[in-house]
């Protein structure tokens, strides 16, 4: 009996396992082509849209999937423009989600709830902002090779980085805090206030 479990792991199982890694490994496999500057950027290797100085805020815009470069560099930098409000609250929904304190109890129905809120709150709140100007600073693309079931395909991805005025950043801080401190949850009002005491500091 233990020879027949053996075999039959052996024959059927072990394979089926050994192939299904295969294709995970495969349709997630991509190479780099060419690209259009010698060594990758450090603001895409970074990809978490930190940058912030005295005056202005980086924000950064990802296309993939193009087939077309030269289309695609225009349409790449047309969208990043257009989608900055977006970016924006992105950016802002990251830096509450890092100081969101966790429920005292752990309850994962609590933390899911705080997090519908957040998250209602940031797309009002990009509503209300409406259109923001951006400046392309820089973009940088890379042509991609990529093992899929049906073959190989071969696309290009494009990063546009955006430059913002500082003070619109902050002015779009301000309205979602302001309208999370708001809030009847006591985590969702702290997380707000403390937001606006890190903007305004007295």
């Amino acid at each position: 009996m233990k020879n027949t479990l053996c075999y039959r792991f052996t024959t059927i199982i072990l394979p089926f396992i050994l192939l299904t890694q295969s294709c995970i490994v495969t349709s997630h496999r991509e190479r780099v082509l060419e690209q259009s500057q010698k060594e990758t950027p450090a603001w895409v290797k970074e990809n978490e849209q930190d940058n912030m100085d005295k005056n202005s805020v980086s924000l950064i815009y990802k296309k993939s999937g193009i087939y077309n470069l030269n289309l695609g560099l225009k349409q790449a930098q047309t969208a990043a423009v257009i989608q900055t409000s977006y970016l924006i609250m992105s950016k802002i929904q990251k830096t509450l989600l890092k100081n969101l304190p966790t429920p005292s109890n752990n309850a994962n129905k609590e933390r899911d709830s705080l997090l519908n809120e957040l998250s209602q709150v940031v797309s009002q709140s990009r509503l209300a902002i409406g259109k923001q100007p951006a400046l392309p600073k820089d973009i940088y693309w890379e042509y991609l090779e990529k093992d899929t079931d049906n073959g190989s395909e071969r696309f290009y991805t494009i990063w546009v980085l955006l430059s913002v005025p500082k003070v619109d950043y902050e002015s779009a801080l301000t309205t979602t805090a302001l309208s999370l401190s708001k809030s009847e949850n006591s985590d969702i009002a702290g997380l707000g206030q403390s937001i606006l005491q890190q903007i305004t500091p007295h």
